[in-house]
């Protein structure tokens, strides 16, 4: 193993410890001295790889979107000819990121630290702008690839739920990430995607 894997894998169970502490505590109760204990390295060892509090959780953000990516890519580059790689990749992104509770709790602690720290909100600001990217590349093949969809197949509680995803997580990505969304054409998109014509 060569110097730069080495590092690699030292940075990785670093940032696993920090995992572990996010699940169960806010960003602002876990120090330097916990991801060290919690790794099992000392604090002048986490200091070495991670000289600051930020360049942590800057790590980890940066690792955070690094899986969403390569998920991404490998469920998008799998040969199975079916046409569906855009579908399958987001419900991959989604069942493994988003509905998993632990990464939750973890990214929400990542995005108040960013939101109380200017030094973690440009990570944070550039993470959730690589994300958009990355939608804006599957929104694209879902267009050419994906055959209409009847819309009476989703009941109403389906529908509640999808509305209320947008309008909040909106607010909050604008917030992060403006792109000068304007919420009256976003009401406007939102109720025309339910739309029976």
């Amino acid at each position: 193993m060569n110097k730069e894997e080495n590092i690699a894998i030292k940075k990785k169970h670093i940032l696993n410890s920090l995992k572990i502490l996010l699940e169960k505590y806010s960003y602002s109760y876990v120090s330097m001295q916990d991801v060290a204990n919690e790794g099992g390295i000392s604090k002048g060892g986490l200091r070495y790889y991670f000289p600051t509090k930020e360049s942590l959780f800057i790590g980890l953000l940066e690792d955070f979107f690094q899986e969403i990516e390569d998920d991404h890519i490998r469920m998008i580059n799998m040969q199975d000819g079916s046409g569906d790689k855009a579908v399958l990749s987001t419900l991959f992104n989604i069942e493994n990121f988003v509905l998993n509770q632990k990464n939750i709790k973890i990214f929400i602690n990542l995005i108040l630290y960013g939101l109380e720290n200017p030094k973690m909100m440009e990570p944070v600001s550039s993470f959730f702008r690589k994300h958009l990217q990355m939608y804006k590349k599957l929104i694209s093949q879902a267009k050419t690839d994906l055959p209409p969809i009847d819309k009476k197949e989703f009941d109403m509680d389906f529908l509640a739920r999808i509305t209320q995803i947008i309008f909040l997580s909106a607010g909050l990505l604008e917030t992060i990430d403006p792109i000068g969304m304007d919420p009256a054409r976003l009401a406007r998109y939102v109720l025309s995607l339910f739309s029976e014509k």
